[in-house]
């Protein structure tokens, strides 16, 4: 989809926070008010990765080239990207490419605003737009307000950047740098695997202490409900690999929506067998349902993997 000016600028602004999208908002004229207005109104589909990757990347672009306007030209071989001007042809790129995205993130996010600039000017659109996206919001804003300022980087400095990024290229090839521990997605796999009981008294904990981290456990959690969403013929595939009992098991007291949506997936002797299992006089343990919950949410995500379903909320999503 083709994105007009009013469009890009509506987008950056929903990136950038209250504050400073305030700001940004204030300086432009009512003409050019009133046509962003009308894009933010008048779009309300999810962007994919790459439209915004594209988006913030040339927004830096056009932060570092409106920032040089009024200087003189350089003399090659000098470069000037992300508000910064070199002195000479930067290894910037060249050396990032053999980095992964997740060190060279962490590594940015330890660096000064200054460098991670320049890191960021440097990169092909779609992978600075990315790199920039996972920053924090608040650090998105204090880079956007350092690339607005120009300054020259000059050789000592560029000379520094780039060994210390040589460095980091070094430790990678040699596995020196670590491995990832921890994170949401980490998180997200211990608390799916808790007794429900024991999933929901933690779940309020966090949502008192960290709000945002509760959303996305919540969002994030393969309940019996959230996977009725699966389109009909991946949920027929997914009951095909449990059993009866399984079935029956995590189906028990689930509401008649949520039952029906998985008994219209199966045959019908199938679904007669398994509706004789959900007969009130069939008598089951709270533990019993909690298993038959993690063998469907453990087959899920297994076949998930393989790429034999997806799940349609993910694919929604941006990020």
């Amino acid at each position: 989809m083709a994105f007009s000016q009013s469009d890009k600028a509506a987008i950056v602004l929903s990136l950038v926070g209250h504050e400073l999208a305030s700001q940004l908002f204030m300086g432009l004229s009512k003409r050019e008010q009133a046509s962003i207005l009308r894009s933010m109104t008048a779009h309300q589909r999810s962007l994919s990765d790459f439209e915004i990757a594209e988006i913030c990347s040339e927004f830096l672009r056009v932060c570092g080239e409106n920032s040089g306007k009024n200087r003189s030209s350089l003399s090659a071989p000098a470069q000037k990207f992300a508000g910064i001007e070199l002195p000479r042809a930067s290894r910037v790129a060249e050396i990032c490419n053999d980095i992964p995205d997740w060190i060279l993130s962490d590594h940015l996010a330890r660096e000064l605003d200054s460098v991670a600039s320049a890191v960021l000017g440097s990169l092909d659109a779609q992978r600075a737009g990315a790199l920039f996206r996972a920053m924090p919001a608040e650090r998105q804003v204090k880079l956007i307000m350092s690339l607005a300022k120009e300054r020259v980087l000059d050789s000592a400095v560029l000379d520094e950047l780039e060994a210390d990024l040589e460095a980091l290229r070094e430790r990678t090839a040699s596995g020196r740098y670590g491995q990832k521990v921890g994170g949401a997605q980490r998180v997200l796999a211990l608390v799916q695997a808790l007794d429900p009981n024991l999933r929901s008294h933690i779940l309020e904990e966090v949502e008192a202490r960290e709000p945002a981290l509760a959303q996305h456990l919540q969002g994030g959690l393969l309940s019996v409900e959230r996977l009725a969403q699966l389109l009909p013929a991946h949920l027929a595939l997914l009951l095909s690999q449990l059993k009866d009992d399984d079935i029956g098991g995590f189906l028990r007291g689930e509401s008649k929506q949520v039952q029906n949506t998985y008994l219209s997936a199966l045959s019908k002797r199938r679904r007669e067998d398994i509706e004789c299992l959900l007969a009130p006089e069939k008598k089951i343990t709270q533990k019993q349902k909690a298993e038959a919950c993690d063998r469907l949410r453990l087959c899920a995500q297994q076949m998930k993997g393989e790429g034999k379903i997806i799940f349609p909320w993910e694919e929604s999503l941006v990020g």
